[in-house]
């Protein structure tokens, strides 16, 4: 039987436990630090983790009103925006309400600000 490669991550609430690895620039692996005790009080672990992921041309809807109740959507947003929403070097999923391409623009928006 020959394993599966994974297709979607599970969210930062579902196993805070996990180290998780960010692929670098020239396939160089950095360790991430893993969420805080703030990922227990997340809405998401209640959930079903398949909205978090929805399908190209998916609706991200179910996801996004429940980060938009979520008593921990600022903490989980600035986790993905520090890396934790990257597998293989792509963003992926939807983390603190937001999509990958808002959190891309939100990234370029806080590099020119820091520049």
């Amino acid at each position: 039987m020959t394993p599966q490669p994974h297709t979607r991550r599970p969210a930062p609430a579902r196993n805070p436990d996990t180290a998780r690895f960010l692929t670098g620039p020239k396939g160089r692996t950095a360790a991430l630090t893993l969420p805080g005790r703030w990922a227990e009080q997340a809405l998401c672990a209640q959930a079903d983790p398949d909205a978090w992921y929805p399908d190209k041309g998916g609706s991200s809807a179910i996801a996004r009103r429940i980060c938009g109740a979520c008593p921990v959507r600022p903490q989980c947003l600035d986790y993905a925006l520090s890396g934790a929403d990257t597998w293989h070097g792509i963003a992926t999923g939807i983390w603190g309400g937001t999509t990958p391409r808002e959190r891309a623009a939100m990234r370029r928006a806080r590099k020119a600000a820091a520049a």
